[in-house]
């Protein structure tokens, strides 16, 4: 067990990329071909980090998802007889092994005083107070372990970007060709977003007719949970299906929201917060619409325009 607790928190994979130039070029390529900012790479995936001839150090940043246990790159670049070399490893941050590290001891320490003591004739704890701790343990291991597993594409995806850049001699045409989208497909970001649609018209139906312990309706705001349902269902079929009116459908989604937080704020009498919070929570509302405005604009490239104006 203990090896592969090791190989779960420590596990490193070495790599190297000879380049087809100089340093200072291969320095140049490769920042060109990566971001050095997270937040450049809000609308579509991107390798992120620092590039120099020193250290270099990449992650694969995909919009709106936060994996702290994925792998990165952290390497230098290298002359060997005269061939310019990228040495390194995929591995997590060397941050998240030493707190993980922490966390699993003092939790582990617990979990054996709270064992030991309740085994003790003059002392008793609590069940739950006893096995709390093992659950927490089991539960830390399996977040690094489904994080590691969402992360299991990213070297691949860094080598192509690292290849790519760096003209790598002998790599294979997978990793030195752009890669493409497959027209016949659904991309997994459309697949998800449709998904959230319909769940939120499912919601939407359940909050229409469902009563809740006969309390009364705050707003009487008529059917406009079914109105919502019906369009978050329809938008959810344009979305799977890749309709462009579907794209077009996402804004005016996000345009709504603001507008209907801020007639719900202004209905709710008897909940009205004072008019800075209401200030200030329409100005959070319109950063957070504006950021996801922008994501929602680079899926742009997954919707069939051309196959619509043949129609």
């Amino acid at each position: 067990m203990i090896p592969g607790l090791g190989r779960l928190l420590y596990e490193s994979t070495p790599a190297e990329f000879c380049s087809a130039y100089s340093v200072a070029e291969s320095v140049e390529r490769l920042r060109a071909a990566t971001k050095r900012s997270t937040f450049a790479a809000m609308s579509e995936a991107a390798a992120v980090g620092k590039v120099s001839a020193d250290s270099v150090r990449l992650q694969r940043v995909i919009p709106m998802v936060r994996n702290s246990f994925k792998p990165f790159f952290a390497g230098r670049f290298e002359v060997r007889d005269g061939v310019t070399v990228l040495t390194g490893h995929f591995g997590m941050t060397i941050f998240v092994k030493v707190f993980m590290t922490f966390w699993l001891v003092m939790v582990a320490l617990f979990a054996g005083g709270f064992l030991v003591g309740s085994l003790g004739a003059a002392t008793s704890y609590p069940r739950q107070v006893v096995i709390g701790p093992f659950l927490m343990l089991v539960v830390g291991l399996g977040l690094v372990a489904l994080g590691k597993w969402f992360g299991r594409n990213d070297p691949a995806w860094l080598s192509a970007v690292i290849a790519r850049a760096l003209d790598v001699p002998g790599a294979g045409a997978e990793l030195r060709q752009e890669p493409t989208i497959d027209v016949a497909a659904v991309p997994m970001v459309l697949k998800g977003v449709a998904f959230f649609l319909a769940a939120s018209g499912v919601m939407a139906v359940i909050t229409e007719f469902v009563e809740l312990a006969g309390k009364a309706k705050v707003l009487q705001m008529g059917h406009w949970n079914i109105v919502y349902a019906v369009s978050a269902f329809v938008l959810a079929i344009g979305v799977w299906g890749r309709r462009p009116w579907a794209w077009w459908g996402g804004f005016l989604v996000l345009a709504s929201s603001i507008v209907s937080s801020q007639f719900f704020m202004r209905e709710s009498a008897q909940t009205m917060p004072p008019p800075l919070i209401r200030v200030v929570f329409g100005i959070f509302s319109c950063v957070v619409v504006v950021v996801w405005g922008w994501w929602w604009y680079a899926q742009r490239k997954h919707f069939l325009w051309k196959e619509s104006r043949a129609d």
